[in-house]
C-alpha cells in the first residue's frame, strides 16, 4: 500500500535518497515556479485537511473519490462532477477539458491556439499566461479544475493529440508545462497534468501495452512529469488509458507508487482518465486516488469501495490517504475558501487579443528565400489567396483538446473529412473549422489598395474534399495574375479519430497538387500551414516561403496577416523535428503501420536525438526557425562550479535592420553509454533591437548531466560534457568544454 508522505516536502526539488550521494547541489535542481506556495503554507494545508477527514462520514469520502460524468448533466456542461460536503465547508468539484480553452458544451468560450503552439514560442512567461487566462474563464464559467496540461512526447508524429502536447523534448515540455501549470493555479483553479504515461499514440490507446525500459522511462517520458510535478506542484495527475510494460497505468504501482508519490514525494491526487481504471482494489493500492466516471463499468463506486475495505482488501488508511490528498489539493490552491461560482460576465475581447499574441509569438518562419517576407502591403496591387478555408476560417483540433460552444456556423457534419478508413465526425469532433477568422479580410486590412481574391473550395457541406481539376487550375490562374500568391494548407487531426496514416497533407488529400500548381504559376508563392503535427512538404524547394502557423486559435486569420506583413516579426522555434519523408521518423518501421502494443526499442533516440544518431537529414530540425532579422553569437564561456553545476554564458548581437526576438538553446554531449549526441538542458528567449547585444547566461544542472543508473536504480551525475550553443538543435554556433 502506498506510504504516506506528509508533511509537504521542501519545495526545491530533490530525488531519491540515493542519489545524493551521487549528484551534489540537487536543491538547485527543478527550482519551484513564481507562484508555487511555500512549505509552510503547504504543511498547513496538510494538517487542515487530515482534520477534516477526522471530521467525515465512510459515505461523505467516498463521494470523492468518485466523479459522475453526464456532459448534458454536469453544472456549465463540463466533463466531471464530484458533491461537496456542505456541513463541513467543502465545496462541489467542477471540471473541464481545457487544453485550447474551455470544453463546456453549453457555456460560450474563447478558443486559444493549441498547446503546440506554445511549446514554438519557448516562451516560459508566455506558457504562464496561457494557463492563467484560460483558468480566469473556467473560474468565471464555474468550473475549479482544469484538465489542460498533456505532456506526452512526440514519439510518434502522427499522433492524433500531438496538438494537445508540447513537443519531442522533455525539458521543453516539462517546464512549458510547469510555467502553465504556476499560471492555472495562480487562478485558485486546479492544474492536472496527463496522461501518465506512455500515451505517445491514439492507435489501440485502451489498452496497448508501452514497453519502455527504465532508463528510457526515466530520462524521457516520465522527465517531463517530473518537471513540472517538482516545479509546479499540480494539484492533480491523470493516468492514462494505455498498459505500462503490462499493467494498466491506473494500476501500475510502479509509475504511481514508486516513483511518483515515493520518489518524486508528490502530494497531490491522482485521477484516472475518464474510464480509464480497470480495477478496485489493485488501482486503489496501487496508488489511484480518484475515478472519473464514464460508464458503463465503473470500479470506485461507494459499494464497491465498502465492500473492499469490508474483505480487506482496502484499507481504511488509504481511503483517508486518497481523501486528504484531494481535500489538500483544494485547501492549497484556494478552491476551499473560494470556489468558482459561474456566472461571471467574459471580457471575450481582452481574452481574443491575448490569443492573437499568442499566436504571433508561436508562429515559425521555415523559409524565406530572397527575403519574400515581409510584404510590403503599399507595394502590391493583386494578391491571390488560395486553399484552406481562408476565405471563411481556421483549423483546431478535435476532441477534448478543442473548445465546443460556440458552434454557430461551423461547417456542418465535417463532409469529406477521412481518416484511415474512417469518415465524418461527431459533436465530440466538430467544430475543427471555427469561422469567423477568415486570413483573406485580415490581409485586404492591412493591403488596403490591394485587390485580394479567394480561389479554392468554398463548399460549406464538403469543406474536407479534394480540389477539383478546374478549382486547381482557377486557382494557379489567379496566382499566375498576382503579384504574390498565399496558399493556406491544413492537416487536420484529433482525439478518438486515430492518428494520421501519413504526414503527407490530406484532407483535402491533394493540397500538395494545389501548392504545385500555384507555385509553377507564380514565383512569389507563400505556404501557410494549419497543423499539429509536422507535415511533409515535397514543394518546399518550389515556393519562396513557409509559415507554420499550427492550429492558431479564433484570431488566427489576423495573427498570420500581421506575421506575413512584418507587423509581428516571427520568433517560434520547432518543438518538433520535421522530416523529409515518412520512412525517416522512429516509428514508420517498414511499412507506417501502427503497433497496437508499441515497443519503444529507439530508446533514448527518439525526436531529433534518432536524426542526430542515425545522420538523418530532417527538413527542418528541433529548435529551427528564422526571423526578420539575424542574430550572431560570440564569447562562449563554460564556467565549471562547485556542486557539479555549469554556467553558460555566450553574447548575442541581432545584427540585422529589424527588432526581433532569438531562442538560443544550449545542448549536452554527455560522455556515456547509449546518450545521444546532443540533448537540450537549456536555452533563454532574447528580444534586441537592430546592433542590439546581450550576455545570455544558462544554467546547467548536475541533473541535466546525469543518466539513469539502472544498476543502482538512481540518477548518476556524469562529468565532462561537452556544451553546444545554437539557433537549433543542427544550426550549432558555439561549443566548447569537456
Amino acid at each position: 500500500m502506498q506510504k504516506k508522505l506528509w508533511p509537504a516536502v521542501a519545495l526545491a526539488a530533490t530525488v531519491s535518497a540515493a542519489a545524493h550521494a551521487e549528484i551534489p547541489n540537487l536543491s538547485l535542481d527543478f527550482p519551484p515556479t513564481p507562484s508555487t506556495l511555500n512549505v509552510f503554507a503547504s504543511a498547513a494545508a496538510h494538517r487542515r485537511a487530515e482534520t477534516l477527514v477526522n471530521k467525515m462520514t465512510l459515505d461523505e469520502k467516498l463521494q470523492l473519490i468518485h466523479s459522475e460524468y453526464q456532459m448534458s448533466a454536469v453544472p456549465g456542461g463540463g466533463g466531471g462532477y464530484i458533491q461537496g460536503v456542505p456541513r463541513l465547508g467543502i465545496p462541489d468539484i467542477n471540471m473541464v477539458d481545457s487544453a485550447t480553452g474551455s470544453g463546456s458544451t453549453v457555456q460560450p468560450s474563447t478558443t486559444f491556439p493549441a498547446t503546440i503552439a506554445v511549446a514554438a514560442s519557448w516562451d516560459r512567461r508566455l506558457s504562464s499566461d496561457f494557463g492563467k487566462q484560460i483558468a480566469i474563464q473556467l473560474r468565471q464559467q464555474g468550473f475549479a479544475m482544469g484538465l489542460g496540461g498533456g505532456t506526452n512526447l512526440a514519439r510518434e508524429p502522427r499522433g492524433g493529440r500531438l496538438f494537445e502536447y508540447l513537443g519531442e523534448d522533455p525539458v521543453l515540455a516539462g517546464e512549458m508545462l510547469a510555467w502553465r501549470t504556476d499560471g492555472t493555479q495562480s487562478q485558485k483553479v486546479i492544474a492536472t497534468i496527463k496522461h501518465y504515461m506512455g500515451n505517445e499514440q491514439e492507435h489501440n490507446r485502451n489498452g496497448g501495452n508501452s514497453q519502455i525500459d527504465e532508463r528510457t522511462m526515466r530520462e524521457l517520458y516520465l522527465l517531463p512529469f517530473e518537471i513540472a510535478a517538482r516545479r509546479a506542484q499540480p494539484g492533480s495527475v491523470m493516468c492514462s488509458y494505455n498498459r505500462v510494460n503490462g499493467t494498466y497505468a491506473c494500476e501500475n504501482s510502479h509509475i504511481l507508487n514508486d516513483v511518483l508519490k515515493n520518489d518524486w514525494q508528490f502530494q497531490g491526487q491522482v485521477q484516472s482518465d475518464w474510464g480509464a481504471a480497470q480495477s478496485t482494489a489493485p488501482a486503489i493500492n496501487a496508488g489511484l486516488d480518484e475515478e472519473e466516471d464514464v460508464g458503463p463499468t465503473v470500479y470506485l463506486t461507494p459499494d464497491a469501495v465498502k465492500q473492499a475495505i469490508a474483505n480487506g482488501s482496502v484499507s481504511t488508511a488509504r481511503l483517508n490517504d486518497m481523501v486528504e490528498r484531494k481535500l489538500y489539493v483544494m485547501i492549497r490552491t484556494g478552491v476551499m475558501d473560494d470556489p468558482p461560482k459561474g456566472g461571471a460576465t467574459i471580457d471575450f475581447a481582452a481574452a481574443n487579443a491575448f490569443t492573437q499574441s499568442v499566436a504571433e509569438q508561436s508562429m515559425v518562419l521555415l523559409k524565406n528565400a530572397n527575403n519574400q517576407l515581409p510584404l510590403a502591403g503599399g507595394s502590391l496591387s493583386r494578391i491571390a489567396v488560395i486553399g484552406g478555408h481562408a476565405d471563411a476560417a481556421v483549423l483546431t483540433g478535435g476532441g477534448s483538446g478543442n473548445t465546443r460552444d460556440p458552434v454557430t456556423g461551423s461547417f456542418a457534419g465535417c463532409g469529406g473529412l477521412t481518416f484511415g478508413t474512417e469518415t465524418g465526425c461527431s459533436w465530440w469532433t466538430n467544430p475543427w473549422l471555427k469561422l469567423n477568422v477568415p486570413i483573406v479580410s485580415a490581409i485586404q486590412a492591412l493591403a488596403p489598395q490591394a485587390k485580394v481574391t479567394f480561389a479554392g473550395n468554398s463548399d460549406q457541406q464538403s469543406p474536407f474534399r479534394a480540389y477539383t481539376q478546374q478549382e486547381i487550375s482557377q486557382a494557379a490562374t489567379l496566382a499566375a495574375n498576382s503579384d504574390v500568391a498565399v496558399v493556406v494548407v491544413a492537416q487536420p487531426a484529433g482525439e478518438d479519430i486515430g492518428d494520421l496514416t501519413s504526414l503527407s497533407l490530406a484532407n483535402p488529400s491533394n493540397q500538395d497538387a494545389l501548392v504545385e500548381a500555384v507555385a509553377q504559376a507564380n514565383p512569389h508563392t507563400i505556404v501557410v500551414v494549419e497543423s499539429g503535427n509536422p507535415v511533409l512538404m515535397p514543394w518546399k524547394d518550389s515556393v519562396s516561403a513557409i509559415v507554420e502557423a499550427w492550429y492558431p486559435g479564433e484570431a488566427g486569420g489576423k495573427a498570420i496577416a500581421d506575421v506575413l506583413f512584418g507587423k509581428v516579426n516571427p520568433s517560434g522555434k520547432l518543438p518538433v523535428t520535421f522530416p523529409v519523408r515518412d520512412q525517416d521518423t522512429p516509428t514508420w518501421g517498414t511499412n507506417g503501420a501502427f503497433a497496437a502494443d508499441p515497443v519503444y526499442s529507439e530508446k533514448l533516440d527518439m525526436g531529433y536525438r534518432w536524426y542526430d544518431s542515425q545522420n538523418i537529414t530532417p527538413m527542418f530540425e528541433f529548435g529551427y526557425g528564422l526571423s526578420y532579422t539575424h542574430f550572431a553569437y560570440s564569447g562562449l564561456s563554460v564556467a565549471r562550479l562547485p556542486g557539479g553545476l555549469i554556467d553558460v554564458s555566450f553574447n548575442v548581437r541581432n545584427d540585422g535592420r529589424v527588432a526581433g526576438a532569438e531562442v538560443p538553446q544550449v545542448y549536452l554531449g554527455v560522455p556515456y553509454q547509449g546518450e545521444p549526441p546532443r540533448r537540450l538542458v537549456g536555452w533563454d528567449k532574447v528580444g534586441l533591437n537592430p546592433g542590439e547585444s546581450r550576455r545570455v547566461h544558462v544554467m546547467v544542472t548536475p541533473r541535466m548531466q546525469s543518466v539513469w543508473d539502472t544498476t543502482n536504480n538512481r540518477w548518476q551525475y556524469v562529468p565532462g560534457s561537452r556544451v553546444y550553443v545554437g539557433a537549433s538543435s543542427r544550426d550549432i554556433r558555439l561549443q566548447g568544454g569537456n
